[in-house]
């Protein structure tokens, strides 16, 4: 958004995007909750099995949940001391089976180690940290309690849960995801088109075990305590290409509106392009309790496969002021350890993947990626540039261990030393996942 320049056009320019932000959240969440009420019930050819008693309720549930061994490991050139973490632990969640459309779930997460007893700085994420950086400690919280209902074409839940949006969601790249808690709605009444409407208070972080206020992701701040307003469409066009536009009203923090389309197209069976071009707004609002707040990101990418391999070129530029996104992303580009994120920052990547299938290695593959981030050298927004090579090998197992996948992963980054705070490193991890 570009200011007026005067006061007055600046006052009644905020006044209407905020009258603007919430109307078009109050249509998406009333759009949905109208469905709800005037829908009709779904067809089956099987009808929902109502359970005998109230332990069938219970005994005939579903259990799932992830089991990880992570070790992650940073190592510094410079003075800065490096990281370093082994654990164990998961998310582990049960949901009852469904009466009269309702169900119930409950879930907690876990995190245990450092079994190497390293006297490193903890890797952020894995452990809670306690009083110093080489104070890691384990964690274990519960971190779903739900009440859902299912029935025409609506999914609505009301508590403590997993949600899954662009740019609100597990960001699930430590060993347990994020969390919220509040009220959440997904319909699928109108053919081709997912609608989503979110009423959000309170979120856990990865190695949090304590509820805190959405506000204070921002700020820091336990004691702001506000909420979040989230409306969205999903909307298949064609076979091959999807919609989404999305926005997020965070309570006297910003707003974020999302636009992305994504397009694919298969030739002769042997060969698939496509495109991803992705569109993010952010502007301050209210009482401004993270500070002045106006940038965007732009870009996206296009890619080229056939025979097991995959050739991925990616684009993006930001405003001028860093990114806000505390929740999960949807960013641009994204590697092991950089992303497109801070202000005036231009970046592209490339990425090669290969797919060891057709060679009779089925579940191995292996990508191969180099980006590079551009910043000011002066002025406010100055920042180190810097370049990453990523290597990354999985393999998913097959027969009595089609559950476990196994991943290693080693990041080379190099930053400008010349302007304060570059230096370079490495960044490895290695994965063991086992899902049920």
């Amino acid at each position: 958004m570009q200011l007026w320049g005067k006061k007055v056009g600046k006052a009644m320019k905020t006044a209407a995007l905020k009258k603007h932000t919430r109307k078009l959240i109050t249509l998406i969440v009333l759009v949905c909750m109208g469905v709800v009420i005037t829908g009709q019930p779904v067809l089956s050819d099987e009808p929902e099995q109502i359970p005998e008693s109230l332990n069938d309720v219970v005994a005939k549930g579903k259990l799932s949940g992830v089991f990880k061994t992570l070790y992650y490991q940073r190592a510094f050139d410079g003075d800065t001391p490096d990281w370093f973490t082994l654990a164990i632990g998961g998310n582990f969640n049960y949901e009852t089976v469904p009466i009269y459309g309702f169900t119930a779930g409950i879930g907690f997460k876990t995190s245990q180690g450092d079994y190497l007893d390293s006297d490193n700085e903890v890797y952020r994420g894995i452990l809670a940290m306690g009083a110093t950086p080489k104070d890691d400690e384990s964690y274990t919280a519960l971190d779903e309690y739900f009440l859902r209902y299912t029935n025409w074409d609506t999914q609505a839940t009301l508590g403590a849960h997993a949600v899954n949006t662009p740019w609100l969601h597990g960001h699930d790249i430590r060993m347990t995801p994020k969390k919220y808690r509040g009220f959440g709605l997904i319909n699928n009444s109108i053919e081709n088109v997912e609608l989503h409407g979110y009423y959000l208070t309170h979120w856990l972080g990865w190695t949090a075990e304590e509820w805190e206020s959405i506000t204070s992701a921002f700020t820091g701040d336990t004691g702001d305590d506000e909420g979040a307003l989230a409306g969205g469409a999903k909307w298949q066009i064609l076979s091959a290409m999807n919609i989404q536009a999305w926005d997020y009203y965070y309570n006297d923090i910003m707003n974020s509106f999302y636009l992305s389309a994504d397009y694919t197209h298969t030739i002769d069976d042997d060969y698939i392009l496509g495109a991803d071009l992705r569109y993010l707004n952010q502007t301050d609002v209210g009482d401004k309790l993270a500070g002045n707040i106006s940038t965007y990101t732009t870009g996206g990418y296009a890619f080229l496969g056939g025979y097991g391999a995959t050739l991925s070129l990616y684009y993006g530029t930001n405003g001028s002021d860093d990114l806000r996104v505390p929740f999960g992303n949807s960013k641009i580009i994204s590697l092991q350890v950089l992303e497109l994120d801070r202000a005036e920052e231009d970046a592209y990547a490339i990425k090669l993947g290969y797919a060891f299938d057709s060679l009779g290695l089925e579940g191995l593959g292996a990508n191969v990626i180099y980006g590079s981030f551009d910043t000011p050298d002066t002025g406010a927004n100055a920042s180190p540039d810097a370049t990453e090579f990523d290597f990354d090998l999985y393999y998913k197992l097959g027969g009595w261990f089609k559950l476990m996948s196994i991943r290693l992963r080693h990041a080379i980054i190099n930053e400008d030393e010349d302007v304060d705070g570059g230096e370079d490193f490495t960044d490895s991890r290695l994965y063991l996942v086992y899902k049920f």
